[in-house]
């Protein structure tokens, strides 16, 4: 004869979990501590669930006023999201943003946003959001066909900076560069074969725009043609200490590139 099951006090997440619902245009999940308690501190973010295990039970920083925390077993959340959740998770709906004419409209002088064409890599959009926050980015533009889910892994590599830095999905790139230039903004695009050095076609004092190529091709060609100026970050040309010949590194990391474009940016600006 079968016992009649025991209530244990602890609430488990219906149903399994569907990444494909972790979509731009969707409620999404987004795992990780700052990550979480950036959703939570974000009055702009709707909640839909709060998902917790044990030893986050009673943690104040994790609570939501509308939406009360679900105890779960770690193993659920491994299941669902891999070991790095950290024991809390919350599934919440996407944010909007205002219009890339407003945010212009809203920069400093000295502002900065970038482009990323066609990046499609969860773990380097989500470092190019840190980046961003990190220097100071009014936004950061993608588009619509080929940006990861802004939930996921991209937010828990941005570590809450999802929340912060706008994101403006636009249908093509090579339109809203144009659009930037007719305001007067300068189109940088980076480009390992360009001639130019970036830290001698960049000038301080004014809105920049820097554009990123996706890590495999670079920049697509209408893009590149629509960029006012190509730029390279110069690689160290003397011998390697393991022996190796000069160049035997032949790019940089997308999201590295990233950082070097923005600091000489600020940089140049003062």
């Amino acid at each position: 004869m079968r016992r009649p099951a025991q209530h244990t006090g602890r609430r488990r997440p219906t149903g399994r979990y569907d990444r494909s619902s972790a979509k731009i245009g969707g409620s999404g999940w987004i795992w990780g501590t700052h990550a979480v308690l950036a959703v939570l501190a974000n009055p702009a973010r709707t909640v839909h669930r709060l998902l917790v295990t044990e030893h986050n039970v009673g943690n104040p920083d994790l609570s939501h006023a509308h939406v009360s925390a679900e105890t779960v077993h770690g193993s659920a959340l491994d299941n669902a999201f891999g070991s790095s959740h950290q024991g809390v998770a919350v599934q919440a709906a996407p944010l909007e943003w205002p219009p890339l004419d407003r945010i212009m409209a809203a920069a400093p002088d000295d502002a900065v946003i970038l482009v990323l064409d066609r990046i499609t890599d969860p773990h380097n959009v989500g470092a190019m959001f840190r980046l961003a926050s990190a220097f100071g980015a009014s936004a950061i533009i993608m588009q619509t066909r080929y940006t990861p889910p802004l939930s996921g892994a991209t937010a828990k590599v941005a570590v809450g900076c999802v929340e912060t830095v706008p994101a403006c999905l636009v249908t093509n790139i090579a339109d809203t560069l144009k659009d930037f230039q007719r305001a007067d903004w300068p189109v940088t695009g980076l480009a390992g074969e360009a001639g130019p050095e970036l830290s001698t076609v960049l000038s301080g004092g004014r809105p920049q725009v820097i554009v990123m190529g996706s890590e495999d091709s670079g920049l697509r060609p209408r893009v590149r043609d629509h960029c006012d100026q190509l730029a390279r970050i110069p690689m160290y040309p003397g011998p390697m200490c393991s022996g190796a010949p000069a160049g035997a590194a032949e790019s940089l990391n997308v999201a590295t590139a990233a950082a070097i474009a923005l600091y000489e940016v600020r940089r140049l600006s003062g």
